[in-house]
């Protein structure tokens, strides 16, 4: 990794850049690969999407059961109305983490459906490869996806 002139992580694999900015102001504009792809979930778009969606069907499903403590209200996990203040999910092989991770990705679509204002999402996580001293923002455009890009 090297930085840049406006003070943004690269990386010095030149294939992991698309496009770059001419504007020193502005961020970097380049896709983010999907590194894991194939390794940590399938790099088949109809594999993938048959997994998740068992995932969220699974969930949507599931009424608690009786090992499973649900909570009868949701009064300091949500904002006036029911809708979800944040969703904090695992992010691991989605095998593993998965079925776990549906839960919170139904609570946001909940979320969206509720409020047709919701327009911005936050995604915060943890830098697998590089030690940063704070924290750093992507210079990203588009997010790569077995499933399809996503504009960021």
């Amino acid at each position: 990794m090297k930085t840049s002139s406006s003070g943004h992580q690269e990386s010095s694999d030149a294939s992991f850049m698309e496009t770059e900015s001419s504007d020193a102001d502005t961020f970097s504009s380049y896709a983010r690969r999907a590194h894991h792809a194939g390794s940590w979930y399938s790099s088949d778009a109809d594999d993938l999407d048959d997994m998740l969606s068992k995932f969220l069907a699974d969930a949507d499903d599931d009424d608690g059961g009786d090992d499973v403590d649900v909570p009868s209200n949701t009064e300091n996990t949500s904002a006036p109305g029911g809708i979800p203040n944040a969703c904090i999910s695992p992010h691991a092989g989605f095998r593993y983490s998965g079925p776990t991770a549906a839960y919170s990705y139904l609570a946001l679509k909940e979320a969206i459906l509720k409020n047709s204002s919701l327009r911005t999402i936050v995604v915060l996580h943890p830098s697998h490869h590089a030690y940063l001293d704070g924290c750093a923002m992507s210079g990203a455009s588009r997010i790569e996806t077995p499933l399809g890009n996503l504009k960021v």
